[in-house]
């Protein structure tokens, strides 16, 4: 009888459980804040402002550089293990499912698509609406401007006579 694994099948030996890491990681996250903590405190015996500050930015971007290397290597574990979850979930989903929730998921789809279609259709209205105002707008001003300049014209030919 076959049975469903819910932890994933590993190519390689795990070489350690998800929750430690996390834990060592808040942990340097923490000590890193003491040693940052510390520094300020060493404000109070004058020692250099820039120099504190120097070292405060030193341990900032250890800090940084730590939490990015780490978790940029845990990344790609994190997204297969995400996968492999999904489709147990999935696979437990579908043992449960409803034939008639396929057509309700159908008819709230053919829904969306009639209310896209007539934002769509609203949409296509305001731009010919707008389009038409645009022109008469156009129109206007051409008819305007070509109105002035016939009485220019008729000024010009007043004066030539």
């Amino acid at each position: 009888m076959a049975t469903e694994h819910v932890t994933p099948r590993r190519t390689q030996a795990q070489p350690y459980p998800k929750p430690a890491l996390y834990e060592a990681i808040a942990n340097v996250n923490r000590d890193l804040g003491l040693l940052i903590a510390d520094f300020d405190r060493l404000r109070e015996f004058r020692f250099k402002r820039q120099d504190i500050d120097a070292f405060i930015a030193k341990t900032e971007h250890l800090r940084s550089r730590v939490n990015g290397e780490l978790l940029e290597h845990q990344l790609a574990r994190e997204l297969k293990d995400e996968h492999h979850f999904w489709l147990l979930d999935k696979k437990f989903e579908d043992r449960y499912e409803d034939p008639n929730d396929v057509l309700i998921g159908a008819k709230r789809r053919l829904e969306e698509m009639a209310s896209e279609e007539r934002h769509a259709l609203q949409e296509a209205n305001r731009i010919r609406e707008r389009r038409k105002r645009e022109e008469q707008e156009i129109q206007e001003i051409i008819g305007t401007s070509a109105a002035s300049e016939s009485a220019v014209s008729d000024v010009s030919m007043d004066l030539d006579s």
